[in-house]
């Protein structure tokens, strides 16, 4: 009965109902319904939503109905992390930063990594890295859509899955281990602004009205979403993978240089990809098994 419930759901609709009903869980244990009531509710009507797609494309089928189902997911991400900025402190209140400090300055026999990335800081640079950061979404989507163009079927519904995973990995994390970054907890040692050319406080003002104060600095979702994109297209997708890792590159300097994150960020984050990557396999005979033929590589 149980397999025939869970074969009705793609892998990454069945690893956002888990997503949605782990935060309404937490909510329930470690937050006041009055206080998130409204997250908790609007997360009944996501799983609603994808009860309704599924079951309405399997039942009626047909090549809209498909690549809308094959799609919709994807943008649940962004709706689900826009929720962290009011829950996490209702959920875990304890920030730590401190910790995350002190384990930079060992790494860095006493400095911090921001602070000392004010010798190399250049307004063109500032300006290129703040577009990269912002251009974060856009890697693993072009990767996806790649994988779609390919193979529909089973490919691309691997690679969606496993970077799906990858995000509500890191954002269990954000509730973990909040910090706010060392933009904020730092402020006061950094001695050279940051400034751009024509869009810097553009885009920053942008990133900052849509989401907020977020405490999601560990694990650096950026490094771990932009490596383990860059792993999978190794795998899948080989001519993508050069621009992939440079890519992957560039977002995860820009981080540290435009002061969003701490450098333990990254390193957990790249080692969470690297152990995500790892169940890639186990995610191919899942899918496969699921659609009934076998997986393609580029």
């Amino acid at each position: 009965m149980m397999n025939r419930v869970y074969s009705g759901y793609s892998l990454e609709e069945l690893a956002t109902l888990f997503m949605l009903l782990l935060l309404n869980l937490a909510i329930l244990l470690f937050a006041r319904f009055g206080q998130a009531g409204d997250i908790f509710l609007f997360n009944l009507a996501l799983v609603a939503v994808i009860v309704v797609v599924s079951r309405v494309q399997r039942s009626r089928g047909g090549e809209i109905l498909t690549f809308i189902r094959d799609w919709y997911v994807l943008p649940l991400l962004i709706t689900i992390y826009l929720e962290h900025g009011h829950l996490i402190p209702l959920i875990n209140p304890h920030d730590l930063d401190g910790l995350f400090i002190g384990i930079d300055r060992i790494l860095f026999f006493g400095h911090d990594p921001t602070v000392l990335l004010e010798e190399v800081t250049w307004r063109p640079v500032t300006e290129l890295l703040q577009i990269v950061y912002a251009s974060f979404y856009f890697l693993p989507f072009s990767l996806c859509v790649l994988a779609y163009r390919r193979d529909r079927e089973v490919t691309f519904h691997v690679v969606a899955a496993t970077i799906i995973i990858g995000f509500y990995i890191s954002y269990v994390g954000y509730y973990l281990t909040p910090a706010i970054g060392p933009r904020f907890t730092l402020e006061q040692l950094q001695s050279i602004p940051l400034t751009g050319l024509l869009f810097f406080d553009f885009t920053r003002a942008t990133l900052d009205a849509a989401t907020g104060i977020v405490r999601d600095c560990c694990p650096s979702g950026h490094a771990m979403v932009s490596f383990l994109t860059a792993l999978l297209a190794r795998r899948y997708e080989k001519r993508f993978f050069v621009p992939a890792l440079v890519w992957t590159g560039f977002l995860m300097y820009s981080t540290v240089y435009l002061r969003y994150h701490y450098m333990i960020d990254l390193i957990v984050g790249i080692a969470l990809a690297w152990i995500v990557f790892l169940f890639v396999p186990a995610i191919e005979r899942l899918v496969t098994a699921r659609m009934g033929r076998q997986i393609s590589f580029s």
